[in-house]
């Protein structure tokens, strides 16, 4: 009797409808032996089941679901709607996305259409209906993937369609149009519009970074609706998990995006240089949904195109790139792809075998991966990842920064990875990186760097009561600085922050010649970076003073901690260095009580724990011998060593470790 595989799943984009179907048996039979056992297909196959308006023919891919359901292969359904035929974009051009530049899309790519088009969404959601109808109850089917990788890249579609909704979305949510005008403060450059029909979408001219950042929001969540209205369909008829496979990106709402879909579904291609970069995104992932996420596409070895963008891989980094998700709270790896295209777009792109049908250069480590899972799979099903420290990363930011960066050349995720989170990882913490919106129980420190608004989800506010609950914050800079239109406050820096901590804000001082110069309270030099928050002298409370730059600021702090109820704030005036970043976490670890693990290098530390179960899993990540310590004897589920006290780690070496004892 068949039976579907159970997680953790270890799985691969595959595209039989590109290949002779005789090949399909082959494929498959590799497919076992290597240890693959889930397949994503028909994303991109709308022509083969649809290949004349009305015609639809789903027997082809009835004969690669029961192929793979023969040999214990469970399925990932893919809606082909990123795709649509040629027949659909010549019976209705319209469907094509406007570009900026006034130009329309022509057939030959991928997401090339418009979400709000009515004739788009007409047929998109007539084939999901007919392909949710016909594979509903196939026990093969582990799950739904909507669309591919839906993002509004370079300002979205600017067709007529999407500029009349735009405006129907201010009406909306401003009311009246002299409410938009004073919200943006459009007295300026007298850009004041006496209607909404007036508003522009922004392109051809220097726009205000409000109705910038507004129309890339309304792009956004176009996507999202779209999604939702495929959602809707699919929850009528399937019974297994549906989601939409996302990339490292922020300006969409993932939150609001996944709230109607069952799982988070997730792409990406790190590389040696910056894999701590796709361990950031899966801390953020894991909060959103209960149900563990799916990391839906990496790579094997490289990614390309037509020409090859990466390089050769080192031993082993195959290995640590796919056990992450997995171990970070997901329960599946899956790779983009099977088998590299014989002809077309992307032909040079890395995959598991090659288009001759021979194995590519990962394939030894993917086997060894394939094991590890099975071995470790009953630890990693009981057990769920353990957080008592969390780390800001909003849309809204996201978006403010890229209307509005402040200084030129920040930007917003590379300066949150690598000041904040990275430091993070380096001394073994384990953060959830959260959004606005995100509960904020059972956290007993939070940093919020960079988040321009806090009116967004009320969270100043709810920031406010945690701290006075005894949290303790670590907050800034670039924090409170704006309202939830991006504009600046008229009576103070700050929106909420000098009332909570009774601080008062001085300067805002930017410095990209490394003037500004300051110290900690022993004497140790602090190191900003390009913009400085400087409030008055806080007396014993300053952690930080300013000691060189201006004379307007010598001697004001820059960093600041301060009792608010039971808990405490600390106010962050710079992006701190590595070593700065360090000291702080570690003042802020011991006043909040987090434990953090001794560790040496780049090691991804991840406590989990769940029925009647205890363990760590260090992943190594840089590609340089590590260590790490263990406060009690672990037995490693892939190797079946006992271990204790402090181990080396090889170049990129994954240690699934469950305590000895049984600990609730």
């Amino acid at each position: 009797m068949n039976q579907l595989p159970k997680p953790p799943y270890l799985g691969v984009a595959y595209y039989p409808e590109d290949w002779p179907e005789e090949e399909m048996e082959r494929d498959f039979a590799r497919m076992k032996e290597i240890g693959i056992n889930v397949v994503r297909i028909g994303e991109f196959a709308w022509h083969r089941m649809e290949p004349a308006p009305g015609e639809f023919d789903f027997s082809f891919f009835h004969k690669v679901v029961d192929r793979a359901r023969a040999l214990d292969i469970g399925v990932v359904m893919g809606t082909p709607t990123a795709t649509p035929p040629r027949w659909l974009s010549r019976l209705y051009p319209d469907v094509m996305m406007e570009n900026r530049d006034g130009r329309t899309a022509s057939h030959g790519g991928r997401r090339h259409c418009c979400s709000n088009n009515a004739h788009y969404n007409e047929y998109c959601l007539r084939i999901v209906e007919k392909m949710a109808g016909e594979f509903a109850d196939d026990p093969a089917i582990l799950g739904w993937q909507i669309d591919n990788e839906i993002y509004a890249w370079n300002g979205g579609c600017f067709c007529p369609t999407c500029q009349a909704k735009f405006r129907e979305h201010l009406r909306e949510k401003f009311k009246t149009i002299d409410a938009l005008n004073d919200a943006w403060n459009l007295n300026l450059f007298s850009q004041w519009y006496d209607d909404f029909a007036d508003v522009p979408a922004p392109r051809d001219a220097w726009h205000n970074p409000h109705l910038v950042a507004e129309w890339e929001a309304f792009q956004q969540n176009s996507h999202v609706e779209f999604v939702h209205r495929q959602a809707e369909i699919l929850h009528r008829h399937v019974h297994v998990p549906v989601g939409t496979d996302t990339m490292p990106v922020n300006g969409m709402d993932y939150r609001k995006l996944t709230e109607k879909l069952d799982i988070v579904q997730f792409n990406h291609y790190n590389t040696p240089g910056d894999l701590y970069g796709a361990a950031f995104w899966f801390d953020a992932l894991r909060p959103l949904k209960e149900h563990p996420f799916w990391n839906t596409e990496t790579a094997t070895c490289w990614n390309g195109s037509v020409a090859i963008t990466q390089s050769l891989k080192p031993d082993g980094f195959c290995r640590a790139n796919s056990w992450l998700p997995v171990v970070m709270g997901g329960e599946a790896n899956m790779y983009w792809l099977w088998r590299t295209h014989w002809a077309g777009h992307e032909l040079m792109h890395g995959a598991v075998i090659d288009s001759s049908g021979r194995d590519m250069v990962a394939v030894g480590e993917v086997k060894e991966v394939a094991a590890g899972f099975r071995a470790a799979a009953d630890f990693l099903n009981a057990t769920r990842v353990q957080s008592d420290l969390a780390l800001h990363f909003t849309p809204a930011s996201w978006n403010m920064h890229a209307s509005q960066p402040v200084v030129e050349g920040w930007q917003y995720m590379p300066c949150v990875q690598d000041r904040w989170y990275r430091p993070m990882l380096r001394a073994g913490l384990r953060p959830d990186v959260i959004d606005a919106g995100a509960p904020l129980d059972g956290y007993r420190l939070i940093f919020t760097p960079m988040v321009m608004t806090l009116e967004d989800h009320d969270l100043g506010a709810r920031m406010a009561q945690w701290v006075r609950n005894g949290g303790t914050w670590v907050v800034g800079p670039l924090t409170d600085v704006r309202n939830a239109d991006g504009a600046r406050y008229r009576d103070r820096f700050y929106g909420m922050l000098e009332e909570l901590t009774g601080v008062r804000w001085l300067y805002g001082v930017p410095d990209t010649e490394n003037r500004v110069q300051a110290e900690w309270a022993d004497g140790e030099a602090f190191h900003g970076e390009k913009w400085f928050e400087i409030s008055e002298d806080c007396g014993e409370d300053a952690l930080v003073r300013v000691t060189a730059g201006h004379a307007a600021i010598l001697g004001k702090s820059l960093v600041m901690r301060r009792r608010v109820g039971r808990g405490e704030v600390v106010l962050l005036g710079s992006v701190p260095s590595e070593a700065d970043m360090r000291r702080l976490l570690t003042m802020a670890c011991a006043d909040s009580g987090v434990k953090a693990p001794k560790v040496e290098g780049d090691v991804v530390v991840v406590p989990r724990r769940g029925d009647g179960q205890r363990g760590v899993i260090w992943v190594e990540t840089a590609g340089k011998p590590a260590q790490a310590e263990l406060d009690a004897t672990a037995v490693d589920l892939l190797t079946g060593e006992a271990l204790k006290g402090r181990v080396e780690l090889k170049p990129y070496e994954v240690r699934v470790l469950r305590y000895a004892e049984a600990q609730a």
